[in-house]
């Protein structure tokens, strides 16, 4: 059983508007200095499966090949951004990923058990961890059913 983390998001030319979104709804909220937001879909994948089915899960399932990629087993080079992971908390129902294991099934591969859903969050600009916290807790989680984490720059 192997569980694999895949990460969907835009590719660096198309412009992420859910992340532009979230920089306005940031000032919205009277916090300043932060420059930019890019988003990602989560997708915690469990089952026997080797790197060339979470390829064709990646291309054929997750990702629109015109305007996103997929990434697994390494994080994309954002070291110098904060980054927030949101997902649900367990025992809480995971619509999308019912039908993402539905839709993986529906292509071939049968050898999943379960995935999980959840976004991750890149935020470049001047911040804080408290920042951090209070932009989480008050935009991008709902504390009833999901939980957050996240990390400081790398550089």
């Amino acid at each position: 059983m192997n569980n694999w983390k895949v990460e969907v998001y835009y590719k660096p030319d198309v412009p992420d508007t859910v992340g532009q979104g979230i920089v306005e709804d940031i000032a919205d909220l009277g916090i300043s200095g932060i420059e930019s937001v890019r988003v990602a879909s989560v997708y915690w994948i469990e089952g026997s499966l080797n790197a060339e089915a979470i390829d064709r899960i990646g291309s054929e399932l997750l990702a629109d090949p015109i305007t996103q990629i997929y990434t697994y087993g390494s994080n994309p080079d954002n070291t110098s951004s904060w980054t927030i992971e949101v997902q649900f908390k367990l025992g809480v129902t995971d619509a999308v990923g019912d039908s993402a294991v539905k839709g993986i099934n529906d292509i071939g591969i049968t050898d999943v058990t379960t995935v999980k859903t959840g976004h991750k969050y890149w935020l470049t600009g001047t911040l804080t961890s408290e920042i951090v916290e209070t932009i989480a807790q008050q935009l991008l989680m709902n504390d009833v059913i999901q939980t957050y984490s996240y990390q400081e720059p790398s550089t």
